[in-house]
């Protein structure tokens, strides 16, 4: 029997589906906002037995062939840039050829049927990141912008309220152990996202809804997502991740260094409140350091410091030394016998390098780091510039929740992560295909200004000297 949360989310997506033939938009917004729970243990996995066909995949195969069927009446997106286009292609290259490589050859390391590998390493591969491109089709106007925004941070807040639902609102444990080994078992069991996941979608999510906050004239609608994003800081830090806790403090730093100065003391502020309100925090995020515990002096643990990442580091880099060209394809760590020799040997399991950097070189070499990376670092730039654009508040909007978004898989991929498409990044992807459409509608905007002040200043020389002389 199903559960009224599955009985809920189903009405829900019956009705947008039946909605995106009227508005495919706004159905896409709601396809982001319902990834809050499209990893829940109570969601069904498939429908009539189909592997992979879920509630989510239903909404968005309507919202795909709602889009279709309205854009012969609607006025096409502009192109987007041929820069963008190339770091587009290159990186779906990449993510095939990869895919393609695993299919070929899943060695006998790896338990996955060939069904499961083209459903997790390439439906999901595209499909994830169709509400990005939906989003740059429809925000054609800035409500429309405003809307898609408001409804990644749905998303976010979503995510936080279950996290603080499931861990306690007023939480009260021992260390910073208790809280990492809570976390890791409740917010997996709950909510279906691995906390170290979970933290990084929230470090870079509270600064994205104070970006959104901008929005609003009106001061309790303002307050009010200024509001939900101290519930995503709080839940935040309700995940233990330490390399989550960092990502938050680095990426705050940035952003209120390049454009919210007034707001650089209220960091240590928030930090010291989480800390005295939870001293648990403090004591996770210094596991490992040197210094004095019940008047014994403890050294510096590396292993406990990195969570063992130091210890299986250098494994990965000396296979990466093997084949540092092309890589070995999708999933090396597991196809190539390194997880397996990393739990025979060091008895500890990690099916991942738990670096995404390293994660990229390892699948697909220098070439595919190369090819897959430029999309990331040019939608940051272009970001960057909106976010610091102080002509419109829908400017520092949308570039700065794709900064916020971006920075935070950037500085967390350090520790963990990844860059191919997953359910975590589909609010980021989202926030790219927003902040891309802005930053085109703003240049073709200029444009016409700048030939509009063209033919004025032509006539004016035309009215000045009529016969030319």
């Amino acid at each position: 029997m199903f559960s009224i949360r599955v009985i809920g989310c189903l009405l829900l997506v019956l009705g947008f589906s039946w909605y995106a033939y009227r508005n495919w938009f706004v159905s896409t917004c709601a396809a982001v906002v319902l990834m809050a729970f499209v990893k829940h243990p109570d969601m069904p996995r498939s429908i009539g037995g189909v592997p992979g066909f879920n509630l989510w995949n239903l909404l968005i195969l309507n919202v795909v062939l709602g889009w279709w069927f309205a854009r012969r009446r609607e006025e096409p997106a502009p192109k987007m840039a041929r820069g963008v286009k190339v770091a587009l292609f290159l990186y779906f290259t990449v993510v095939i050829i990869s895919f393609l490589r695993m299919f070929i050859d899943p060695t006998h390391f790896v338990v996955y049927t060939r069904v499961d590998i083209v459903n997790d390493f390439f439906l999901n591969a595209i499909r994830f990141l169709i509400p990005a491109y939906l989003l740059y089709e429809g925000c054609r106007t800035p409500e429309r912008v405003k809307i898609a925004l408001s409804a990644i941070v749905v998303l976010y807040f979503l995510l936080a309220v279950q996290v603080i639902r499931y861990m306690g609102l007023h939480p009260d444990f021992s260390s910073g152990m208790a809280l990492s080994g809570r976390a890791a078992k409740t917010l997996q069991h709950n909510i279906g996202f691995d906390r170290v996941d979970m933290s990084m979608m929230l470090a870079g999510a509270s600064w994205a809804a104070i970006a959104v906050s901008a929005l609003y004239e009106k001061g309790w609608k303002r307050w009010s997502v200024r509001g939900a994003a101290l519930a995503i800081m709080f839940a935040q830090s309700l995940t233990g991740g330490r390399t989550g806790y960092a990502t938050w403090g680095v990426v705050g730093l940035i952003m209120c260094t390049i454009r919210w100065r007034r707001m650089l003391p209220l960091i240590p502020v928030a930090v010291l409140a989480i800390v005295a309100f939870m001293p648990a925090v403090a004591d996770r995020m210094f596991i490992g350091f040197g210094g004095q515990q019940d008047g014994i002096v403890v050294h510096q643990d590396n292993f406990a410091i990195t969570s063992g990442r130091s210890m299986i580091w250098p494994l990965v880099i000396d296979k990466i030394k093997e084949s540092p060209a092309v890589g070995y394809g999708r999933f090396a760590m597991q196809r190539t016998g390194l997880t397996d020799y990393i739990a025979r040997v060091l008895h500890d399991e990690f099916p991942h390098p738990h670096e995404a950097y390293l994660e990229v070189l390892l699948d697909n070499g220098v070439i595919g780091f190369l090819c897959m990376m430029p999309i990331f670092f040019l939608m940051l730039g272009k970001s960057t510039a909106l976010f610091l654009d102080r002509s419109e508040a829908l400017y520092e909007a949308a570039g700065g929740v794709a900064v916020a978004l971006l920075l935070a898989l950037f500085i967390a991929g350090f520790g963990s992560q990844t860059f191919y498409p997953r359910e975590g990044v589909v609010g980021l992807w989202a926030a790219m295909g927003v902040a891309l459409r802005v930053w085109v509608e703003r240049a073709r905007q200029r444009e016409e200004w700048q030939y509009s002040e063209d033919e004025e200043a032509t006539v004016h020389v035309e009215e000045a000297d009529p016969v030319g002389v």
